[in-house]
C-alpha cells in the first residue's frame, strides 16, 4: 500500500463511499418525512362533514286518531237497501257513572246496533229517541216531556256496529209536559236508586241501567 504525496488529494475507499451515499439518502428521507408529517398532522383524522340542524328534517311521527263512536250514515237515498226490521235491532241504555255525590249531573245517552247480517236504513233521529227514569214503580223523568227540538235522520246501519246518541245532563229533576217554563221538583237523593230505559222508534231496551244519587 503506497502513502499518498504531501497535498495529494487522499483517495477515498469505494466502502466508505457507499456509507457516504447511504446517510445522504437517509438524511434525505428525513427530511421528506418531516415535510409529510407536517402537512397531514396525524392522529387529526379528517373530520366527516355532518349535516347542519337546519339540514336535517326531523320525523314526524303519525297521528293515529281513533274515532271515539261512529256515527251513521245519513242518507236521503235508502233505495239500495231496506229498512231494518226492528227485531235486529238493540237498543242499550248508557251512563258515564254507575252512582254520582251531589252536585253531579248524570249524562244520559243510548245505543243502537243492527244485529242482523246485512245493512238497512232506519229513523234514529232525535224525534225517534227516548230516555226515561224511574225508581220501584214512579217515572220521575222522561227526555221527551219537554223536548224542544226534534229532528228525523234516516241513516245506514251497518251490521254489527253499535251508534251512540249524543249524551243529555239530567238536572235531578222531575219531568212533565206542564212544567217545561217553571220550576220542578228536585228528586231524591242520599243514595236513591234509578233506572235508566231507551228507546228507538220501535225498539226498547230490553234491559236498564241502574245508578245512585247521592
Amino acid at each position: 500500500m503506497s502513502t499518498p504525496a504531501p497535498g495529494q488529494p487522499r483517495r477515498v475507499s469505494p466502502a466508505v463511499y457507499r456509507r457516504r451515499r447511504l446517510v445522504a439518502l437517509l438524511a434525505l428521507l428525513a427530511i421528506v418525512t418531516a415535510v409529510v408529517l407536517i402537512i397531514v398532522r396525524p392522529g387529526q383524522a379528517t373530520p366527516t362533514p355532518t349535516e347542519t340542524a337546519a339540514a336535517v328534517k326531523p320525523t314526524v311521527a303519525p297521528v293515529v286518531t281513533e274515532s271515539a263512536t261512529p256515527t251513521p250514515t245519513p242518507t236521503v237515498d235508502v233505495s239500495d237497501y231496506k229498512e231494518c226490521s226492528t227485531k235486529n235491532l238493540e237498543v242499550m241504555p248508557v251512563l258515564d257513572a254507575v252512582d254520582y255525590q251531589a252536585g253531579v249531573l248524570p249524562n244520559l245517552s243510548l245505543t243502537i246496533q243492527n244485529t242482523g247480517k246485512t245493512a238497512c236504513f232506519y229513523n234514529v233521529g232525535t224525534a225517534t229517541q227516548e230516555l226515561t227514569i224511574t225508581s220501584g214503580a214512579e217515572t220521575y223523568w222522561v227526555s221527551t216531556d219537554c223536548q224542544s227540538e226534534k229532528s228525523d235522520t234516516v241513516a245506514i246501519l251497518e251490521p254489527g256496529v253499535v251508534y251512540p246518541s249524543a249524551p243529555i245532563a239530567w238536572e235531578r229533576q222531575r219531568s212533565a209536559p206542564d212544567t217545561c217554563g217553571g220550576d220542578r221538583e228536585v228528586v231524591p237523593a242520599g243514595g236513591a236508586s234509578y233506572y235508566l230505559t231507551a228507546k228507538v222508534g220501535g225498539v226498547s231496551s230490553k234491559s236498564s241501567a241502574q245508578f245512585l244519587l247521592y
